[in-house]
């Protein structure tokens, strides 16, 4: 019950802004170019550019394949959490955990 009291932050400009922040910082330290990212999610280079400057979001189903190419983690791009150890996770679990998410897309 103790997360009860933990302060909730409101999604707001400021938070939109750090997500897209964090997804440019991941996307430069794979050396990709913008539009190389954009044409992966099936989106156009300027709205890349404007989710990374914070004045759009992106989709579920975006980050999902977003987090997938540039390695990064969901903590990390929505929270801004960085984790000194890294999770694995085996092939199965990755395989459930897509078959999850695109029944939820369904």
């Amino acid at each position: 019950m103790d997360n009860m009291n933990k302060e909730i932050r409101e999604y707001d400009k400021n938070v939109q802004f750090e997500i897209g922040q964090r997804i440019q910082e991941m996307r430069l330290d794979k050396n990709m170019k913008s539009i190389e990212l954009a044409t992966e999610l099936g989106i156009t280079r300027n709205q890349m550019s404007r989710i990374e400057n914070g004045r759009a979001n992106c989709t579920i189903s975006q980050l999902f394949i977003l987090l997938q190419i540039l390695g990064g983690s969901a903590d990390y791009i929505l929270f801004g959490k960085k984790y000194e150890h890294e999770i694995k996770i085996t092939k199965e679990q990755k395989e459930v955990l897509i078959n999850l998410i695109n029944a939820f897309n369904e």
